[in-house]
């Protein structure tokens, strides 16, 4: 009890000493300080405030406070605490980027789970429950109070506000934070429920909210405690304009036809836009705040009625109605830079969808059964043409679906691929009757994919099988372009496709994440894909439409050993264009180590194109004057070479470039992301994202892709503007500094010279000034581009 008296009373100096004048609020921290001390269970809490009952917490938007909880504390929920809490890697599953996923609260069971023998139960806010109480049903716990709806209730009865106290009154230490301080990927979450909360305080003193990020300023912590005293009221969504209730209905109006024909490729466009955050550039867009984004759903209720989300666990699972009816629903979560798919609807869409699908000339005669899930039979009367066209139009919204798609933190998906990578692909085949519709045709049963079966999966034989499909499919293809393909001619830069800015793309991957933009851009990379029809639409089934990242072990190994063939064939597609010689060697050099299968797989004679290149090469280094060529090719879309320029490193920041050429040494100290602020009052702020890349063998490796690492080969690259979601480091310099910045960087070759670098320069994550810079990285980043604009992610922040 004397300990008790004495915690209060030093709580209460403390106050006083602050010099509050508001005797409301003084009061109101006083209690919350009593609440702190005095805090038992939720026994203790039900005898004093009665039993948990779901609240309503969402307010109409004309009330007082649910305006001003759009205008003070979702502004400041999200860039303080929704930067770690708004994906499934958020932890303990608390999103509190939506009021949905603050009220739903927090789980103790983990989204990603690469042992699990059975799949997981699903969790996906605002699609597997509807509301608080069937998440209660769900297990997930609130975070806020339940019970009376007092002051004192509301403060002592919320997790939230707990964890919060807790970080005040174990404020975050100075400079590189101590061990216990736990950012890895295979951290142990701790999710205490109220229950849990004092056991929690005294084993985790500082491990309060935000956990490992700077306190929140007074005034801050000062509004999320009145707000939570209050009882968190917040805000049903502001009303839709009437321009874009009326865009909403005229393209409902155009997914929803009644023909076969029109569900038929209603259902196609769905399953390949279902990810998307669908926008409507008829509507103002502003520099200020991102657009409205919107969902593609399925729906067991017509355009009209209200929104009735059909829920499976794959977007091509059977709906179990008569009809679906494809809706598009408001996006009610903060827009996060890793998971945002901006896809435009407008007049050039609307064309564009005619041409390839609606006034094109194919006959439906009878729609395809749930029960078979392979595209190249479901969609098998919809021209291959028209539905690679599709794709490609809009490559890199495609590609970016396996990056940013169906997971939050992707290195099952991810560390498939090297760290930097172009893409090309293969022109479509514009004539009206093209046998490759037949060939596809022919071959469905071969292109048969893992995520086709169950997210409970473990059979070696039915791997096999998918692993006989495909070389099947390997030598048909074979067979196919000797049938049809010019040999006299010869794969030239005509085989490559120019048609507009989505025909280059470039990969990058950091770790467990990764980013694409649009054109060939830096140094040419180790390796280049060129991606034709069957495996873009494999790509997207695989990793997008079928990966389930609440499946087991099993199908999570299926699906990431069959993505390796995707990537081989898109390189082995790249190689065929250099002369014979050089085609084996050069692939074999991307598999370094590798096991006797794989490089017999490699050795397969079916797996290059047959074709002989019609290239003309002017030096012994042909990858390296074939990529030239390919991006000179590709480049001729003047759209493509503006996208290109906008990642440069402009005349006024040189210096910066020096970089790129990093001694190995200070490369193996950064992290895969770090962004670098140039502060100038002059030309303004600008903003530079330094990559690293990490060499390997080969990315073939599943289990022991440590093994297969060249650190010693290990490079850095610096573009101008934001690329990657997850900064491991951030740098502040001012326009005078510059010059001093890349000096002390490129020196910074041993562990001292690199802390006497972020000492002076780097916003570590204890700086006291972190959240002024996020704010500003966060603003920058808005103006730059609001259609990309999102969140940036602080899991992955280092400790230097």
């Amino acid at each position: 009890m004397l300990k008790l008296k004495a915690t209060i009373w030093s709580h209460i100096l403390a106050i006083l000493e602050n010099g509050f004048m508001n005797f409301k609020v003084l009061i109101m921290l006083l209690c919350s300080v009593l609440i702190a001390a005095c805090s038992d269970s939720s026994e203790q809490l039900n005898e004093d405030y009665g039993d948990e009952k779901v609240r309503e917490r969402q307010l109409p938007v004309e009330d007082p406070l649910a305006t001003e909880y759009r205008d003070q504390i979702k502004p400041l929920l999200e860039k303080r605490c929704v930067v770690c809490h708004g994906c499934y890697d958020a932890p303990c599953q608390l999103k509190l980027s939506s009021p949905e996923g603050i009220d739903r609260g927090a789980s103790k069971h983990a989204v990603y789970d690469g042992s699990r023998i059975l799949g997981a139960d699903l969790s996906r806010l605002f699609i597997d429950a509807q509301t608080t109480e069937e998440w209660r049903q769900k297990e997930f716990t609130s975070v806020l109070n339940e019970r009376d709806q007092t002051l004192l209730a509301n403060l002592e009865g919320s997790v939230m506000y707990q964890l919060l106290l807790q970080k005040e009154r174990f404020p975050q230490p100075q400079g590189v934070l101590p061990e216990e301080f736990n950012y890895t990927l295979s951290r142990q979450d701790q999710c205490p429920d109220i229950n849990e909360l004092s056991d929690y305080k005294e084993e985790f003193p500082l491990a309060g909210m935000p956990y490992g990020l700077p306190n929140l300023s007074r005034d801050e912590f000062k509004a999320l405690e009145m707000w939570i005293g209050r009882g968190a009221p917040m805000s049903e969504p502001v009303a839709l304009s009437d321009q874009h209730l009326k865009l909403i209905e005229k393209w409902e109006k155009k997914i929803n036809g009644d023909s076969l024909k029109e569900q038929l490729i209603a259902r196609y466009l769905y399953e390949h836009l279902f990810l998307g955050h669908v926008y409507f550039d008829d509507v103002p867009i502003s520099t200020e705040q991102p657009p409205r984004f919107f969902h593609l759903v399925r729906s067991t209720t017509p355009p009209g009625k209200p929104v009735e989300i059909i829920a499976t666990r794959r977007p091509y699972d059977d709906p179990k109605v008569k009809r679906v009816y494809y809706r598009l629903v408001l996006d009610r979560a903060t827009t996060l830079a890793k998971t945002n798919l901006p896809y435009v609807l407008n007049k050039q869409r609307e064309e564009q969808w005619d041409h390839l699908f609606y006034n094109t000339n194919f006959t439906v005669n009878t729609l395809p059964d749930y029960e078979e899930f392979n595209p190249f039979l479901v969609f098998k009367d919809i021209p291959a043409v028209s539905r690679y066209q599709f794709l490609l139009q809009e490559a890199y919204f495609t590609i970016s679906g396996f990056i940013k798609g169906p997971v939050c933190r992707g290195q099952v998906a991810v560390n498939v691929i090297n760290d930097k990578f172009w893409v090309f692909f293969v022109p479509p085949d514009m004539k009206k009757i093209s046998p490759l519709d037949q060939f596809i045709y022919e071959q469905a049963e071969n292109l048969r994919l893992p995520a086709e079966s169950s997210s409970d999966t473990l059979s070696v034989a039915e791997w096999l099988s998918y692993s006989k499909g495909h070389g099947r499919y390997i030598k048909a293809r074979s067979d196919f372009i000797d049938q049809y393909m010019d040999h006299d001619k010869g794969l030239t830069l005509g085989n490559i496709w120019s048609g507009n800015e989505n025909a280059a793309l470039t990969v990058f991957r950091h770790v467990d994440s990764a980013t694409v933009v649009k054109g060939a851009l830096g140094e040419q990379p180790k390796t280049a894909w060129v991606i034709d029809y069957p495996i873009l639409e494999r790509i997207h089934y695989l990793l997008v439409a079928g990966f389930d990242v609440y499946g087991n072990v099993g199908h999570q190994l299926t699906t990431r050993l069959y993505m390796d063939f995707l990537r081989i064939e898109s390189e082995a597609n790249f190689v065929s264009f250099l002369p014979n010689e050089d085609r084996q060697p050069t692939l074999s050099s991307w598999y370094l180590g590798a096991t006797k299968e794989l490089t017999e797989y490699l050795n397969d004679k079916n797996l290059m194109h047959s074709r002989p290149s019609g290239m003309v090469f002017t030096t012994q280094f042909t990858k390296e004057e074939l990529l030239t060529r390919f991006k000179q090719h590709t480049y001729s879309s003047s759209m493509l070479q503006k996208k290109n320029a906008e990642y440069r490193v402009p005349e006024q920041d040189l210096p910066l470039k020096r970089l790129g050429d990093l001694d190995n040494q200070v490369v193996l100290a950064l992290p895969p992301v770090s962004f670098i602020i140039i502060e100038d009052e002059v030309a303004g702020d600008r903003v530079y994202s330094l990559l690293r890349h990490n060499a390997h063998k080969n990315v073939a490796s599943l289990l022991n892709e440590k093994a297969n690492r060249l650190p010693l080969q290990d490079s850095a690259e610096v573009f101008k503007g934001f690329l990657g979601t997850y900064p491991g480091l951030i740098f502040k310099v001012a326009e005078r500094d510059k010059r001093d910045f890349v000096n002390l960087f490129v020196q910074a070759n041993d562990a001292q010279k690199f802390q006497e670098l972020i000492t002076r320069y780097g916003v570590r994550r204890s700086n006291p000034n972190f959240w002024s810079v996020s704010d500003q990285l966060h603003k920058l980043y808005l103006q730059q581009d609001p259609i990309e604009y999102g969140l940036f992610d602080y899991n992955r922040l280092i400790n230097r």
